[in-house]
């Protein structure tokens, strides 16, 4: 199935690591990406407002084309965010409450 990858850091021009390597993934059609670079604009913007963006592909990928959904980044705070981020596509796609996400 598709693939996805949510990429966040805070300087692109420093810490976007391999990022020839996943444009050339980008430009074979193996890879769907998007990234989140929170100190290179006023608005901080993380890898979960990323996720919430594409919502609703991510769970097309996910839910009904046997996809793959995979996020790189600092592991500090960012695991509960990505979670909550992760239920709110479910609901939305699915209409459902939180338990059922």
């Amino acid at each position: 199935g598709p693939c996805v990858l949510f990429f966040g850091a805070r300087f692109a021009k420093y810490e976007y690591l391999y990022r020839e390597e996943f444009e050339s993934y980008i430009k074979e059609g193996v890879l769907e990406m998007h990234v989140a670079f929170s100190r290179d604009q006023a608005r901080k913007i993380y890898v979960q407002h990323k996720i919430v963006e594409a919502g609703p592909t991510v769970a097309k990928y996910l839910l009904t084309q046997n996809g793959h959904f995979y996020v790189c980044g600092s592991a500090r705070k960012v695991p509960e965010d990505i979670y909550a981020a992760m239920k709110a596509v479910i609901m939305a796609s699915e209409n459902c409450g939180e338990e059922d996400a």
